[in-house]
């Protein structure tokens, strides 16, 4: 842990240290603290820190959400957003507002583009095959509903 002369020495370096990291990408308020407390800078000028680059508007955990799933949503599933975004420690509040924001989401165009893409590595002829797949799909956190549905298309 480094040593600081004083705390106005400790503050400018924890900004700066915060300044870095969003530079570099987007985080949540949680994340950015998180790492504030991994380069040893103590609680009160990492939340110095923190205030001080949400000021700037630098770092906004809605905006990180409502971008989150733009990018994510054609990509994975609602359940599999959810737990990325709160284990990057944002609220339920906030992910559900992100959510409604982007707008209700038919996953079964998506779970047929990787029940296809999974099934070129699979042997089709193998009676597990559809159980495999189905399995494949529920880890990716899709809806029950949506998976039988989709696998009905392809094995009936």
């Amino acid at each position: 842990m480094r040593e600081w002369k004083n705390f106005e020495e400790e503050r400018a370096g924890a900004r700066g240290k915060a300044l870095a990291l969003l530079a570099d990408m987007d985080r949540t308020e949680s994340v950015l603290k998180e790492k504030l407390f991994r380069a040893g800078f103590s609680e009160e000028a990492a939340l110095d820190a923190l205030t001080y680059v949400k000021n700037l508007g630098y770092l906004d955990d809605e905006r990180y959400a409502r971008h989150f799933v733009d990018v994510s949503k054609g990509k994975k599933s609602r359940r599999r957003m959810e737990y990325d975004l709160i284990r990057k420690g944002l609220t339920r509040q906030q992910i559900e507002d992100a959510m409604e924001s982007a707008g209700p989401s038919d996953e079964r165009p998506l779970i047929r583009e990787l029940a296809e893409k999974k099934l070129k590595t699979m042997d089709e002829e193998d009676p597990k095959t559809r159980g495999k797949l189905a399995a494949f799909l529920a880890r990716k956190g899709f809806r029950t509903e949506d998976v039988l549905s989709v696998l009905e298309e392809f094995f009936s």
